[in-house]
């Protein structure tokens, strides 16, 4: 781990290659509102970076990302969409930060375990994402270790974890259900609520366990610090990059935004982790 490298540009480029349509799958063990914090910002930064960007909440909870601004008239699901019952369009709903949320569904329920709906809603998702450069899919693993769409399956995975004990020891039981659902697959990481050291600690330390115990490689996404601006802006329904754009925080965003957006085609020096 001598040679470790806090390069949030090659490990996104390390997982997803060349794609047409970037699709990512971030996975938490934050506080609900804290996680939102983290979506709806990086997505807001993103959006002005001039990505055309979807933010989907596929949590299927009250707790997903999707209830971040709450909405005067709820837009429908994706669900809805697959049976039918509504049209793609209207599952969507622009907020003022410029892109596009959209739920799968408000609660599992809703979810059928039929195969013909799992195609639909499959279907259902290509038609949402269509015009989206970047994806971003807020989502759960379920009790099985299954996501709900095949997309998930495939997108580049991305853990949030912050600075606290408990983030961190649920973030290794996260990995270690990963590991036995997919095997031998990168992870993003994205770390908040610490400086730049601690949060280098922090993932060299889970790099180190998943690569020794697992043979996991993960990836570091960079880091956002702990910031009031993120909560203060959320108040005036506003992104922390807009209304405070000296903070912190905004400066975090700028640089994980800016690295989502230099992925390229090159493979070359691809970094391998001790042990792995």
């Amino acid at each position: 781990m001598d040679n470790f490298q806090f390069d949030q540009a090659e490990g996104l480029r390390r997982m997803l290659g060349e794609p047409r349509q970037r699709i990512y799958t971030f996975l938490s063990t934050l506080p609900h509102r804290n996680k939102n914090h983290l979506l709806f910002n990086l997505a807001a930064s993103l959006s002005r970076s001039g990505s055309s960007v979807l933010l989907m909440d596929a949590t299927c909870s009250r707790e997903g990302v999707g209830g971040y601004q709450p909405q005067e008239h709820p837009s429908a699901t994706l669900a809805q969409v697959a049976r039918n019952e509504y049209e793609v369009d209207d599952a969507f709903y622009r907020v003022p930060q410029g892109f596009d949320v959209v739920c799968l569904a408000h609660h599992p329920r809703e979810i059928e375990s039929t195969g013909s709906f799992a195609n639909w809603l499959d279907l259902s998702f290509e038609s949402a994402v269509v015009e989206a450069d970047v994806v971003m899919i807020d989502g759960l693993l379920d009790k099985d270790n299954e996501f709900p769409l095949m997309a998930m399956e495939t997108s580049a995975l991305i853990l949030q974890v912050e600075d606290t004990e408990k983030s961190i020891k649920d973030a290794y039981m996260l990995i270690k259900r990963l590991a036995g659902r997919f095997g031998r697959m990168p992870f993003g990481v994205l770390v908040s609520g610490s400086g730049e050291s601690r949060s280098q600690a922090i993932f060299r330390n889970m790099a180190q366990t998943a690569a020794h115990y697992l043979g996991i490689q993960l990836y570091s996404m960079g880091y956002v610090p702990k910031d009031d601006h993120m909560a203060r802006a959320a108040s005036l329904g506003r992104s922390v990059v807009d209304a405070f754009p000296m903070a912190l925080s905004s400066f975090a965003f700028r640089r994980i935004a800016g690295s989502f957006s230099d992925i390229g085609p090159s493979q070359s020096n691809v970094y391998e982790m001790a042990g792995a």
